[in-house]
Protein backbone atom coordinates (compact mmCIF):
# COMPACT_ATOMS: atom_id res chain seq x y z
CA UNK A 1 0.00 0.00 0.00
CA UNK A 2 0.97 3.40 -0.70
CA UNK A 3 0.01 5.97 2.46
CA UNK A 4 0.08 9.75 1.55
CA UNK A 5 0.67 12.21 4.71
CA UNK A 6 0.02 15.55 4.69
CA UNK A 7 2.61 17.14 6.70
CA UNK A 8 5.43 15.27 8.15
CA UNK A 9 6.79 17.09 11.24
CA UNK A 10 9.06 14.93 13.08
CA UNK A 11 8.51 11.39 10.67
CA UNK A 12 7.32 9.98 13.33
CA UNK A 13 3.92 8.95 11.76
CA UNK A 14 5.43 7.87 8.65
CA UNK A 15 8.07 5.67 10.04
CA UNK A 16 5.67 4.15 12.50
CA UNK A 17 3.12 3.36 9.41
CA UNK A 18 6.16 1.97 7.40
CA UNK A 19 7.49 0.06 10.21
CA UNK A 20 4.20 -1.56 11.85
CA UNK A 21 2.09 -2.15 8.69
CA UNK A 22 4.09 -2.67 6.28
CA UNK A 23 3.35 0.71 3.74
CA UNK A 24 5.13 2.91 1.85
CA UNK A 25 4.54 6.49 2.91
CA UNK A 26 5.06 9.50 1.14
CA UNK A 27 4.91 12.53 3.62
CA UNK A 28 5.16 16.07 3.06
CA UNK A 29 7.48 18.59 4.74
CA UNK A 30 6.94 22.13 3.01
CA UNK A 31 8.78 24.10 5.11
CA UNK A 32 11.77 22.14 6.43
CA UNK A 33 12.27 19.94 3.94
CA UNK A 34 12.84 15.94 4.97
CA UNK A 35 16.32 15.30 5.79
CA UNK A 36 15.11 14.68 9.49
CA UNK A 37 12.22 12.24 8.45
CA UNK A 38 14.57 10.11 6.22
CA UNK A 39 17.17 9.83 9.24
CA UNK A 40 14.65 8.85 11.59
CA UNK A 41 13.10 6.13 9.06
CA UNK A 42 16.47 5.10 8.22
CA UNK A 43 17.55 5.08 12.39
CA UNK A 44 14.16 2.82 12.50
CA UNK A 45 15.15 0.68 9.47
CA UNK A 46 12.52 1.91 6.95
CA UNK A 47 14.15 4.40 5.12
CA UNK A 48 13.25 2.33 2.02
CA UNK A 49 9.58 2.92 3.11
CA UNK A 50 9.66 6.28 3.21
CA UNK A 51 9.98 8.90 1.32
CA UNK A 52 9.98 12.51 2.57
CA UNK A 53 8.98 15.83 -0.07
CA UNK A 54 9.54 19.31 0.09
CA UNK A 55 6.13 20.16 -1.09
CA UNK A 56 2.36 21.64 -0.19
CA UNK A 57 -0.87 19.36 -0.04
CA UNK A 58 -2.21 22.25 -2.31
CA UNK A 59 0.13 21.28 -4.94
CA UNK A 60 0.75 17.46 -5.18
CA UNK A 61 3.16 16.30 -7.85
CA UNK A 62 1.19 12.80 -8.21
CA UNK A 63 -1.04 11.40 -10.81
CA UNK A 64 -4.82 10.68 -9.82
CA UNK A 65 -5.40 7.55 -7.66
CA UNK A 66 -1.61 6.81 -6.33
CA UNK A 67 -2.58 6.46 -3.04
CA UNK A 68 -4.25 3.64 -0.84
CA UNK A 69 -4.97 6.32 1.81
CA UNK A 70 -3.95 9.70 2.61
CA UNK A 71 -3.93 11.25 5.87
CA UNK A 72 -2.94 14.53 8.29
CA UNK A 73 -2.47 13.87 11.87
CA UNK A 74 -1.88 17.34 13.73
CA UNK A 75 -0.90 19.95 10.47
CA UNK A 76 -4.05 20.20 8.22
CA UNK A 77 -5.04 23.28 10.38
CA UNK A 78 -1.68 24.81 9.11
CA UNK A 79 -2.71 25.06 5.54
CA UNK A 80 -5.31 27.45 7.08
CA UNK A 81 -7.89 28.96 4.16
CA UNK A 82 -6.10 26.99 1.48
CA UNK A 83 -7.35 23.66 3.05
CA UNK A 84 -10.35 22.98 0.36
CA UNK A 85 -7.70 23.25 -2.44
CA UNK A 86 -5.23 20.97 -0.42
CA UNK A 87 -8.08 18.97 0.41
CA UNK A 88 -9.35 18.45 -3.36
CA UNK A 89 -5.76 17.33 -3.70
CA UNK A 90 -5.63 14.52 -1.92
CA UNK A 91 -8.88 13.47 -3.05
CA UNK A 92 -7.91 13.44 -6.43
CA UNK A 93 -4.16 11.49 -5.72
CA UNK A 94 -6.29 8.94 -3.57
CA UNK A 95 -7.67 5.79 -5.62
CA UNK A 96 -11.79 5.05 -5.67
CA UNK A 97 -12.82 3.58 -2.72
CA UNK A 98 -9.49 4.86 -0.44
CA UNK A 99 -9.98 6.33 3.08
CA UNK A 100 -8.90 10.29 3.56
CA UNK A 101 -8.74 10.98 7.06
CA UNK A 102 -7.69 14.29 9.54
CA UNK A 103 -7.30 14.01 12.96
CA UNK A 104 -5.46 17.58 14.13
CA UNK A 105 -6.45 20.30 16.79
CA UNK A 106 -10.25 21.66 16.32
CA UNK A 107 -12.66 23.82 18.46
CA UNK A 108 -16.38 22.84 19.83
CA UNK A 109 -19.27 24.61 17.91
CA UNK A 110 -19.41 27.54 20.57
CA UNK A 111 -17.94 30.64 20.79
CA UNK A 112 -14.39 30.89 21.66
CA UNK A 113 -14.00 32.38 25.87
CA UNK A 114 -13.50 36.01 25.46
CA UNK A 115 -10.32 35.55 27.44
CA UNK A 116 -8.95 32.55 25.55
CA UNK A 117 -9.65 34.77 22.42
CA UNK A 118 -7.87 38.20 24.04
CA UNK A 119 -4.77 35.61 24.97
CA UNK A 120 -4.79 34.14 21.48
CA UNK A 121 -4.49 37.35 19.72
CA UNK A 122 -1.56 38.74 22.66
CA UNK A 123 0.63 36.22 21.44
CA UNK A 124 -0.25 35.40 17.81
CA UNK A 125 -0.89 31.95 18.07
CA UNK A 126 -3.80 32.03 15.43
CA UNK A 127 -6.18 29.00 17.10
CA UNK A 128 -9.33 31.21 16.77
CA UNK A 129 -8.48 31.86 12.94
CA UNK A 130 -7.20 28.66 11.86
CA UNK A 131 -9.52 25.98 14.10
CA UNK A 132 -12.22 24.88 12.85
CA UNK A 133 -15.19 21.98 14.48
CA UNK A 134 -16.11 18.66 13.47
CA UNK A 135 -18.84 19.61 11.44
CA UNK A 136 -16.90 22.44 9.64
CA UNK A 137 -14.73 19.74 8.64
CA UNK A 138 -17.32 17.01 8.17
CA UNK A 139 -18.71 19.40 5.51
CA UNK A 140 -15.51 19.78 4.07
CA UNK A 141 -15.44 16.50 2.81
CA UNK A 142 -18.29 16.27 1.84
CA UNK A 143 -18.02 19.48 -0.65
CA UNK A 144 -14.90 17.50 -2.06
CA UNK A 145 -16.99 14.37 -2.78
CA UNK A 146 -15.91 12.32 0.02
CA UNK A 147 -18.76 10.17 1.80
CA UNK A 148 -17.91 11.06 5.46
CA UNK A 149 -17.69 7.58 7.65
CA UNK A 150 -16.56 9.19 11.13
CA UNK A 151 -16.44 12.36 13.01
CA UNK A 152 -15.53 12.57 16.38
CA UNK A 153 -14.36 14.95 19.53
CA UNK A 154 -12.02 13.61 21.33
CA UNK A 155 -13.07 13.21 25.27
CA UNK A 156 -10.49 15.40 27.24
CA UNK A 157 -8.96 16.30 24.69
CA UNK A 158 -7.45 19.52 26.18
CA UNK A 159 -5.47 17.63 29.00
CA UNK A 160 -4.15 14.89 26.84
CA UNK A 161 -2.98 18.34 24.53
CA UNK A 162 -0.75 19.37 28.06
CA UNK A 163 0.29 15.81 29.09
CA UNK A 164 1.39 14.32 26.10
CA UNK A 165 2.52 17.43 24.07
CA UNK A 166 5.89 18.62 25.39
CA UNK A 167 7.30 20.15 22.50
CA UNK A 168 3.94 22.71 23.07
CA UNK A 169 5.44 26.66 23.99
CA UNK A 170 4.61 27.40 26.64
CA UNK A 171 2.35 30.30 26.02
CA UNK A 172 0.22 28.22 23.86
CA UNK A 173 -0.20 25.67 27.34
CA UNK A 174 -0.85 28.70 29.24
CA UNK A 175 -4.03 29.62 26.43
CA UNK A 176 -4.91 25.72 26.51
CA UNK A 177 -4.68 25.47 30.32
CA UNK A 178 -6.97 29.02 29.96
CA UNK A 179 -9.41 27.33 28.03
CA UNK A 180 -9.90 23.94 30.04
CA UNK A 181 -11.81 22.14 27.64
CA UNK A 182 -14.39 24.86 26.74
CA UNK A 183 -13.54 25.81 22.97
CA UNK A 184 -10.15 24.20 22.31
CA UNK A 185 -10.32 20.42 21.26
CA UNK A 186 -8.93 17.63 19.18
CA UNK A 187 -10.55 16.08 16.33
CA UNK A 188 -10.87 13.67 13.77
CA UNK A 189 -12.93 13.26 10.04
CA UNK A 190 -12.57 10.35 8.12
CA UNK A 191 -13.90 9.78 4.45
CA UNK A 192 -14.22 7.46 1.74
CA UNK A 193 -13.51 8.47 -2.14
CA UNK A 194 -16.52 6.97 -3.97
CA UNK A 195 -15.50 3.36 -5.61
Amino acid sequence: MRVLEVGAGSGQIATTLAKHFDVTVFTLEPWFGGEHVQMRAADSGVWDRVVALKTKAQELPFAEATFHAAISIGSFEMIGDERPQALAEMVRVARPGAHVGVAEPMCLARTIPPEVAELDKAGAHGFEHHFRTVGWTAKLFEDAGLKVTQQIYFLDAWKWWIEYSPRTKEAERALIKLDGGRWLSLGMVVGQKPA
